[in-house]
């Protein structure tokens, strides 16, 4: 038999961030994105990441399942991007559900045409980062199109499973604007089920990475949002009708 392997930059044991409950997290190598305000960047290549088997996750996964099925919990897989690595996604999913645990797919959206319904029919919740709702500033942000993160974001949502929760890292006075929050909230409504939308503040915590790889962090004058900032933006999603989770990545 052939053994899958995956390109992992590391693994957070029990994780409460990234989907519910109690969650595995696999933080896969290699990312096709470039934001300006990334809190990973030393997963953006594939550089001193560890090529694991499914087998040795697996074994993993056994000595952690009591933990792990508490409130529904389970496993995400985030990055970098790892729809880059789709076929070991899926075969990790498919190992997953084996074990009866949940499957989160922490993704930019970017995922080759190709392979989303196969990686979609193993995936029980989509955090989808829509980093910004208008193209240019989308680019500036992360060197990156938002025409493919909104056409994943409607196929996620066409059958209402996966579950979709739209994530937004909130950049005061970027991506909080009046303009961008109307786009954001056009997008969602004209999706077929109303998702839920994460609010993430900005934060600081990884400039430091920026600095050991030997790059200028690019936000270095930005704040983290003031209390005032969040709850402006939560009023004006739920004055919309959606349901706001908060939480910090």
């Amino acid at each position: 038999m052939r053994t899958t392997y995956g390109k992992i930059h590391s693994i957070e044991t029990l994780g409460t961030r990234d989907g519910p409950g109690l969650r595995m997290v696999f933080f896969l190598a290699g990312c096709n994105f470039r934001c300006k305000f990334c809190h990973n960047a030393d997963t953006w290549t594939e550089t001193g990441a560890k090529r694991v088997s499914l087998e040795e996750i697996e074994e993993k996964l056994s000595g952690m399942l009591p933990y792990l099925r508490q409130q529904h919990g389970g496993i995400t897989v985030s990055g970098g991007e790892p729809s880059r690595q789709t076929g070991f996604v899926i075969a990790l999913f498919k190992l997953a559900h084996k074990m009866k645990l949940s499957t989160a797919l922490d993704t930019n959206g970017t995922c080759p045409a190709s392979k989303r319904d196969a990686l979609l029919a193993e995936t029980d919740i989509v955090l989808l980062d829509v980093k910004a709702s208008e193209p240019r500033l989308h680019r500036w942000l992360t060197k990156g199109s938002l025409k493919t993160v909104l056409e994943f974001g409607r196929l996620s949502a066409k059958n209402g499973t996966p579950e979709l929760i739209i994530r937004r890292v909130l950049l005061p006075g970027i991506n909080d604007t009046e303009k961008e929050l109307r786009l954001l909230t056009s997008y969602l409504k004209s999706l077929p089920v109303r998702p839920k939308v994460e609010l993430i503040p900005y934060h600081r915590l990884g400039a430091h990475k920026w600095k050991a790889l030997g790059k200028i962090y690019p936000l270095e004058n930005l704040k983290p949002p003031t209390s005032r900032q969040k709850q402006r933006v939560i009023k004006f999603l739920r004055q919309h009708g959606f349901k706001v989770l908060t939480g910090e990545k």
